[in-house]
């Protein structure tokens, strides 16, 4: 049985030898254009008599759930319930 060249619509059949040679440029290409920038907004109110402060964060979620659990903060009016594996 003898196997048939795969054709690609644009480039049609692809010399892999050169792709595998190219691979590397791509993995370079990502890693300098591949950062992400995330924006957090951090605001303290503090009240009139002064006797509480409050924190406003705005940003992405993984962003803030990554800094709730960094610094141990809970949403407003939350309680924060161990489970069974936060006790291991």
């Amino acid at each position: 049985m003898i196997s048939q060249p795969v054709a690609l619509p644009i480039i049609g059949v692809p010399n892999y030898f050169l792709l595998v040679l190219l691979s590397p440029y791509a993995g370079i290409y990502y890693w300098r254009s591949g950062d992400r920038v995330d924006d957090i907004k951090v605001k303290l109110q503090a009240s009139d008599d002064e006797t509480e402060n409050e924190v406003v964060i705005e940003g992405n979620d993984e962003e803030l759930d990554r800094l709730w659990r960094a610094l141990e903060l809970t949403e407003k009016g939350m309680v924060k319930v161990e489970g069974i594996l936060d006790s291991a």
